[in-house]
């Protein structure tokens, strides 16, 4: 049996706090026997992106990537240009 874990997602107010998060997520992950591969794990990250939105210390902001597709959308303006 293979299972895949594709995100653990770890925030807190200042590093100690976070620091020690990681430490109990590890000593958690490590007593049930999964490990992670060191290469695909991002640590202390001030910003990121998840799903479709930015997550940092500030604030949790929407981000619409589709409507940001077509406003970049250059559409004909004449006749000849449609053809």
């Amino acid at each position: 049996v293979y299972t895949y874990i594709n995100d653990i997602i770890i925030a807190s107010k200042n590093i100690e706090e976070y620091l020690k998060y990681i430490e109990t997520v590890f000593d958690i992950l490590d007593k049930v026997y999964i490990y992670i591969l060191v290469e695909k794990s991002f640590i202390a990250y001030l910003s990121m992106r998840l799903l479709s939105y930015i997550v940092n210390s500030e604030r949790v902001a929407k981000i619409d990537d589709r409507i940001a597709i077509f406003k970049k959308l250059k559409f004909p303006n004449t006749l000849k240009t449609l053809e």
